[in-house]
């Protein structure tokens, strides 16, 4: 079981670490746009489109790797006063709202990514860019949250069983301290 925790972290922190540099992408074309548009009035007919698409993967393949580093919004009125064996229960409880949430992302963002392929579906500005890749990205942005969400059900329940923390909670998915 450790063995595929500790898979699944890998996967979700490679994931978001190389989506992280989609940033620098569209921080390069909004620059380029606002140089373009202002210093040479010659704006460009694909900077909106492409940062559109780029923010949609960037937010949607980052989920995983989100709930990794637990950066999620928490609300903590109630479960900072726990002690941690009923915050891990309480955890546990949650993960099946994240496990239907998920499971229906998956199930529409297939279809949806389906028909967008089948019918050509393209952005419908001048350059028509098409959907089906930026769909698609639904699908596998809520799988990896799964894949997660699994992980730290297996560790909270874990952690609920034993009374004990998880080492990989403090130390990150590679055996080491990590920051954030």
């Amino acid at each position: 079981m450790r063995i595929w925790i500790r898979l699944i972290h890998r996967v979700n922190f490679w994931v978001g670490k190389g989506v992280s540099f989609l940033l620098v992408a569209m921080m390069a074309t909004v620059c380029f746009e606002v140089l373009s548009r202002y210093a040479f009035n010659r704006p460009t007919l694909w900077s909106f489109d492409l940062n559109t698409n780029l923010l949609c993967v960037y937010s949607l393949l980052g989920g995983g790797y989100t709930l990794l580093r637990k950066s999620h919004v928490r609300v903590d009125i109630l479960h900072a006063r726990l002690s941690p064996r009923t915050q891990c229960l309480l955890d546990c409880l949650t993960s099946l709202l994240l496990f239907l949430f998920t499971t229906v992302l998956i199930w529409e963002g297939v279809h949806i990514g389906i028909q967008s392929w089948l019918q050509k579906e393209t952005s419908g500005t001048i350059l028509e860019w098409p959907l089906f890749p930026t769909k698609f990205m639904v699908p596998l942005g809520a799988f990896l949250l799964l894949l997660q969400g699994t992980a730290k059900l297996l560790e909270d329940l874990t952690s609920a069983v034993t009374g004990r923390p998880i080492k990989d909670r403090e130390e990150g998915p590679f055996g080491r301290r990590e920051g954030g």
